[in-house]
C-alpha cells in the first residue's frame, strides 16, 4: 500500500509547477557555482604552486651555512587550496593563506664596560595578529569597492537555505491539504494504517527533491571534472558522496518539519505561514544573530595589548639573560659559557614568541569556536559546518593546517640540531654565528613543507555536526510520527 501511496503523491509532485522551478533554479545555482569555482581555482592553485617554488628557492639559497639556515628558516609555509571548495567556501579569502616566517633578524644588543655583542633573532612562526579571524572585521576595514556583496553560491548554500525551503514548500500542504480536500479522511477510512500514509508522503517528497538535487550535482561535478583543471582522487570522490548524503539527512528535517506542521493544523495558509516564520527565524536569523552574541562572550586581547605583552616579556627575558653573561661570546670547542648562555637566549625567545602568537590566535579561535557552538542551534549552520569539514575548508581546515606547521617546525629545528651535531667543528651551541656550524647544507636533506588534505582528520572534524543533523532528523521523525498518529481527523 505505501508503494501507491509513493506512487501518487510522487506523480502529483513532479507535475506540478513547483517541481519544475526548484529543479531550474537548483539546476543553474549548481552550473553557476561550477564555471565560478573554475576560474577562482585556478587562480588560487596557481599563486599556491608561485609562492611555494619562491619558497623552496629562497630555501635553497640559505643552504649555504647552517647558521644562514637557522637565521632565516625555511620562510612562509603555504596552505593548499582545497579542491572541494565549491561544495562550501568557508570563509577562506578571510583565513589567511600562509603562516609566516619571521625572519626580519631584528638584533638586541649586550656590553659591559670592555666589550660588547649582538644577538639576531632566529626563524619561527608568525601568525599575524592583525588578521582578523571572527570575520566581524574590527582591525582592517572592508576591501573599497564600488560594486555590491553578493551571496556566495557554492553547495552548502543551496543546500542550507534552497533545500530547507524546498522542503517545507513540498509539504506545507502534505496533510492539511488532504483534509481540507476531505481526502484524508477517506484514505484512513480503508485498511491503511497512519504510520504507512506519512511515510508514503515522506517518501514522495524526498524523492521529488532528491531527483533535482542529484541532478544538479552530477551536472556541477561533471563540467568540473571535464574541464580538467581539477584531478579527483578517491578521497575526493567519497568525501562528496558524505557531502550529498549530509544534504540529504537535512533535506529529510526540514520535510518532517513540513509534515508535522501541517499535521497541527487544519488550512494550509495557516501551515505555510507558520513554516514560512520558522525556516526564516531557524535558516536566516539565527545562525548570524547567535554568532554575534557568541563572539562577545569569550574576550580576548586587542592586537595594539597583544604586541606591548609580547614587548615586556622579551624585554624581561633579555634582562634576566644578558646579566649573566659576563663576555662576549667566542668561537671555540667546547662553547665558553658566554657563547652556551647566547645561543639558549636566542632560542628561548624563539620560544617566547611562538608561545605567545600561538596563544593569541587560540584565544581568537577559542572566541569562534564558542561562536559557532551557539550557532549550531540552527541546522543551516550545522550543515554548513559539516559541510566544511568533509569538503576541507573553512576552520576545521585552517586548524588542521596551523597544526601541520607547528609540527614541521619541531622537526626542521630538530633537523638544524642534529645537523650541527654531525660537525665535528662545530661548538654545538646553536643559534648564534658563534655556537653555529658555517658549513653548507645539503638542500635536498632539510625537510620541507607540504600542507596535507587528511580525510581522517577532516571526517573527525564533521563528526560532531553529522551527529547534530541526525539528532534533528530523529527527534523531528518521532514527533511527526506521534502528532499524526493523535491526530483528530475531521
Amino acid at each position: 500500500m505505501i508503494f501507491h501511496i509513493v506512487k501518487r503523491e510522487l506523480y502529483d509532485h513532479l507535475s506540478s509547477l513547483r517541481f519544475a522551478l526548484t529543479t531550474l533554479l537548483i539546476l543553474i545555482l549548481m552550473i553557476v557555482n561550477a564555471v565560478t569555482y573554475l576560474g577562482e581555482y585556478k587562480q588560487r592553485i596557481g599563486q599556491y604552486r608561485k609562492r611555494t617554488r619562491d619558497s623552496q628557492d629562497r630555501l635553497k639559497a640559505r643552504c649555504d651555512s647552517l647558521y644562514h639556515l637557522v637565521l632565516r628558516g625555511p620562510g612562509n609555509l603555504q596552505k593548499k587550496p582545497s579542491p572541494l571548495s565549491f561544495c562550501t567556501d568557508g570563509g577562506e579569502k578571510l583565513l589567511f593563506g600562509e603562516v609566516e616566517g619571521s625572519t626580519a633578524g631584528r638584533t638586541r644588543f649586550w656590553s659591559n664596560r670592555d666589550a660588547s655583542s649582538e644577538f639576531t633573532e632566529i626563524w619561527d612562526l608568525k601568525y599575524p595578529p592583525n588578521y582578523d579571524l571572527l570575520f566581524i572585521s574590527e582591525t582592517i576595514p572592508r576591501e573599497r569597492s564600488i560594486m555590491p556583496e553578493y551571496i556566495k553560491i557554492d553547495w552548502g548554500f543551496v543546500t542550507a537555505v534552497l533545500l530547507s525551503f524546498t522542503g517545507i514548500l513540498f509539504t506545507f500542504d502534505a496533510i492539511s491539504g488532504e483534509q481540507e480536500r476531505g481526502t484524508l479522511r477517506l484514505m484512513l477510512a480503508n485498511s491503511i494504517s497512519r504510520n504507512t500514509v506519512i511515510c508514503g508522503k515522506f517518501l514522495s517528497a524526498f524523492f521529488t527533491i532528491a531527483i533535482p538535487v542529484l541532478i544538479g550535482v552530477i551536472v556541477s561535478t561533471s563540467i568540473i571534472y571535464l574541464s580538467e583543471a581539477v584531478q579527483f582522487k578517491g578521497s575526493h570522490w567519497m568525501r562528496l558522496g558524505f557531502i550529498v548524503c549530509v544534504a540529504l539527512i537535512y533535506t529529510s528535517i526540514f520535510i518532517f518539519l513540513g509534515l508535522l506542521v501541517s499535521s497541527r493544523v487544519k488550512e494550509s495558509s495557516t501551515s505555510l505561514a507558520i513554516l514560512l516564520l520558522i525556516w526564516t527565524v531557524w535558516v536566516v536569523l539565527m545562525p548570524s544573530a547567535l554568532g554575534s552574541l557568541g563572539n562577545r562572550l569569550q574576550s580576548r586581547p586587542t592586537p595594539k595589548e597583544f604586541m606591548a605583552q609580547v614587548q615586556d616579556s622579551r624585554e624581561d627575558l633579555q634582562t634576566r639573560y644578558f646579566a649573566r653573561i659576563k663576555e662576549p661570546p667566542r668561537q671555540e670547542s667546547p662553547a665558553t659559557i658566554a657563547t652556551a648562555l647566547g645561543a639558549e637566549y636566542v632560542n628561548k625567545d624563539a620560544e617566547l614568541r611562538d608561545r605567545l602568537r600561538a596563544g593569541y590566535l587560540f584565544a581568537e579561535l577559542r572566541q569562534i569556536q564558542i561562536a559557532r557552538s551557539l550557532t549550531r542551534i540552527s541546522p543551516a549552520a550545522v550543515v554548513q559546518y559539516a559541510f566544511e569539514g568533509l569538503a576541507g575548508t573553512g576552520l576545521p581546515r585552517h586548524l588542521d593546517f596551523i597544526s601541520q606547521t607547528r609540527q614541521y617546525a619541531k622537526q626542521f629545528r630538530q633537523f638544524l640540531i642534529d645537523t650541527d651535531r654531525s660537525d665535528p667543528d662545530s661548538p654545538h651551541a646553536v643559534g648564534i654565528p658563534e655556537g653555529t656550524s658555517q658549513k653548507p647544507v645539503n638542500f635536498d636533506a632539510v625537510p620541507k613543507f607540504e600542507d596535507q588534505h587528511r580525510f581522517g582528520t577532516d571526517l573527525n572534524a564533521a563528526i560532531i555536526d553529522l551527529l547534530l543533523l541526525i539528532m534533528f532528523l530523529l527527534v523531528l521523525f518521532v514527533s511527526t510520527f506521534l502528532s499524526f498518529l493523535r491526530m483528530e481527523i475531521g
